[in-house]
């Protein structure tokens, strides 16, 4: 494994990322009625969160002599709000999978540092993975 490796990893955790804020903001717009203002609600705030993971992403990316990507990762546009958070809920746990690999890479490759914010944001998506996993309960 190499350093390219690891930015070739860190480019699909910030097309997630990119993609994942654009996603929460198209479903957010599609929430109507009584039981879709807590889902608005959440999205909304989590799209916020996920830029900063994307602006973070980036950095390390261009600070390891990489090219961050612009191109976010495509996604499915469920019509219902059980679809929308079934969807979010199987992509957060793709994104938890994904950080912890990465870490993992960045941990062989000797960056303490990255290998821990990655931890950090693999736990922060693992918690609002638990956080839709409530709401799709309820519907």
């Amino acid at each position: 494994m190499t350093k390219e490796d690891l930015i070739r990893g860190l480019n699909e955790d910030l097309a997630a990322e990119l993609g994942t804020v654009i996603r929460y903001t198209y479903q957010a717009a599609r929430c109507y009625g009584l039981l879709a203002a807590e889902l608005r609600e959440l999205l909304a705030k989590e799209a916020v969160d996920e830029l900063g993971h994307a602006a973070f992403l980036m950095d390390v990316i261009q600070d390891l002599g990489g090219e961050p990507t612009t191109n976010p990762k495509r996604f499915e546009k469920p019509a219902d709000l059980k679809g929308m958070i079934g969807l979010n809920v199987k992509m957060e746990a793709e994104d938890v999978s994904n950080y912890l690999a990465h870490a993992r890479m960045a941990e062989q490759l000797e960056f303490p540092e990255l290998k821990m914010k990655l931890e950090e944001m693999a736990a922060d998506e693992a918690g609002h993975g638990r956080e839709l996993r409530r709401l799709l309960r309820g519907l």
